[in-house]
């Protein structure tokens, strides 16, 4: 039994095979239910010592079923959006509906072990793009409010970071652009999120934006 669980909501027979032999290639559960039963499956998981969840929505019909969502659903754990076909603005819609990364069935299963190990890691499973236009079009540019806030409980270092995180870069692109480790800059994102109460990166762009 595997500490780390894949849920699959809505998918359809044919797509839940393959999904069993990616579950298995990254060490995890693999649980396949619908989006009414998934908090129970949740409840159950919680109550699991050191167990953590991952959520892959299939979306046959993105624009259409994004609006019947639980957003309280999407409020804690990590949710992907698997799609026929993803294209930047649909991803882009994706990132403000609360969604951590997109994939389309037409990927890899490598590309798609990619995404959800992006993601599993803290950082955004989206197209760079989306990302960089999604924080365009919002103008996500701290409040002074939340600026404040920030800058009061975080170092120089930490504040580094933050500005890159908040430019579309990932853990990779900040550690590259500042010469340091990946593991470094994960180190100092966990400190970010512990000082402010954040839990995710989908959080922090919210609270930049608030």
């Amino acid at each position: 039994m595997f500490s780390k669980h894949l849920l699959i909501l809505d998918f359809p027979l044919h797509l839940q095979e393959p999904f069993q032999h990616l579950a298995n290639l990254i060490e995890c559960n693999l649980i396949s239910c619908n989006a009414s039963s998934a908090s129970a499956e949740l409840s159950t998981i919680s109550a699991i010592e050191n167990s953590t969840a991952i959520l892959i929505h299939y979306l046959d019909n993105p624009l259409q079923k994004i609006s019947y969502l639980s957003r309280d659903i999407l409020k804690s754990n990590l949710h992907i959006a698997f799609c026929p076909s993803l294209n930047i603005e649909l991803e882009v819609i994706l990132i403000a509906s609360g969604f951590h990364g997109a994939i389309s069935v037409d990927e890899s299963v490598v590309d798609q072990i990619q995404r959800i190990k992006k993601v599993e890691d803290g950082d955004i499973g989206f197209n760079d793009k989306a990302i960089s236009k999604y924080i365009l079009q919002k103008k996500r540019v701290p409040s002074s409010a939340n600026r404040a806030k920030i800058l009061a409980v975080t170092t120089k270092k930490e504040q580094q970071i933050l500005s890159l995180i908040l430019h579309g870069l990932t853990n990779e692109e900040v550690a590259k652009e500042l010469n340091i480790s990946v593991n470094t800059v994960k180190m100092h994102v966990q400190n970010i999120y512990k000082k402010t109460k954040i839990k995710n990166r989908g959080q922090l762009f919210a609270f930049a934006a608030g």
